[in-house]
């Protein structure tokens, strides 16, 4: 069960029936979302929404037994909060591995804000059988503990990969006639490598020394006033006053991404907050950042966010009606 919260007042949510989800139908809400679980015990959740106005979601846990979960926004920004009052926030940079036993957590909605969220979870049981009764070091702090009052989150950055398999849960592999073999297939895919990004993060900050922290902030701020330029690579380590390979080195440290793909994903962000406010076309939109050739910036766009720009911009000015 979902509730709305507004004012303090309680609502409930009004659920109907879609095909292949079912609608959020509730003042502030506009959307739809669809729960599939699988015989491997695999869970995945897949929402769709836009947010009319502030408000927040409650969300009851339907595990009665320890549990991992996933999740990762492929669009917009929505806040998460725990019955402890420990708060998260979720965005496409931002994935989160999460076990909350009791029911009670909180999304918190933002005016204008359109979601595109992947969730995967799984109790731990049949997970820990998949690793041949051995769950990975770091992940048994979801699991010395009984089921009950438990709470833990650890946010970290996604892999391009882990968009990538986040993205296919909205294309064509979720359709057709196979499509819950196809969903299945790629929900394993996408729990295995967040799971795999949480047990091989570093704290990398310490293998930095201070100057080249100073050059990585420098740099990371020059992307962000030029993101309608170049920003190739060779110039930016001159800049820098590192060889190419080490500033693409401190890159995939600090980000899990090369200096290129980071630069992709700022400008795909920047577009993706432009397209949201309905008042720019498309064309000048991948002007801003960085492309002369609108395909080119349509089909990183749609990688990067599961939908074409056009379909964002039209989304925006429906919302803005």
């Amino acid at each position: 069960m979902i509730r709305k919260h507004g004012n303090g007042t309680e609502v409930p949510v009004v659920l109907a029936d879609m095909s292949g989800g079912q609608a959020i139908d509730l003042p502030g809400i506009r959307g739809r979302m669809e729960r599939l679980e699988f015989a491997s015990g695999i869970v995945l959740y897949r929402m769709e929404y836009e947010a009319l106005e502030d408000c927040s979601v409650q969300v009851q846990n339907s595990f009665s037994e320890p549990w991992i979960g996933s999740a990762l926004h492929l669009q917009g920004r929505s806040e998460l909060a725990y019955p402890d009052g420990k708060t998260f926030t979720l965005t496409p940079d931002s994935a989160l591995l999460m076990r909350v036993d009791p029911s009670g957590s909180r999304f918190h909605l933002f005016k204008g804000q359109l979601i595109r969220h992947v969730g995967v979870a799984s109790t731990l049981a049949p997970l820990q059988a998949r690793f041949n009764g051995q769950l990975p070091e770091r992940l048994s702090l979801f699991h010395d503990s009984a089921f009950g009052d438990f709470q833990l989150g650890q946010s970290f950055s996604p892999s391009p990969r882990l968009r990538q398999l986040a993205s296919n849960l909205f294309d064509n592999h979720a359709r057709g006639s196979t499509r819950l073999l196809k969903l299945e297939g790629i929900a394993n895919l996408f729990l295995a490598e967040i799971i795999e990004l949480f047990c091989e993060e570093n704290d990398t900050e310490d293998r930095i020394i201070v100057w080249e922290k100073q050059a990585l902030s420098d740099i990371i701020a020059h992307i962000e006033r030029n993101l309608d330029g170049t920003l190739a690579l060779a110039h930016m380590a001159d800049m820098a006053g590192l060889s190419e390979s080490r500033l693409d080195h401190l890159f995939r440290q600090k980000f899990q991404l090369s200096c290129a793909e980071y630069v992709r994903n700022e400008r795909m962000n920047a577009a993706n907050r432009w397209l949201q406010t309905g008042e720019l076309p498309v064309r000048e939109v991948a002007e801003r950042v960085g492309y002369s050739h609108v395909s080119n910036f349509s089909r990183a766009y749609r990688t990067r966010f599961g939908e074409t720009p056009a379909r964002t911009l039209r989304r925006s000015a429906f919302s803005g009606r």
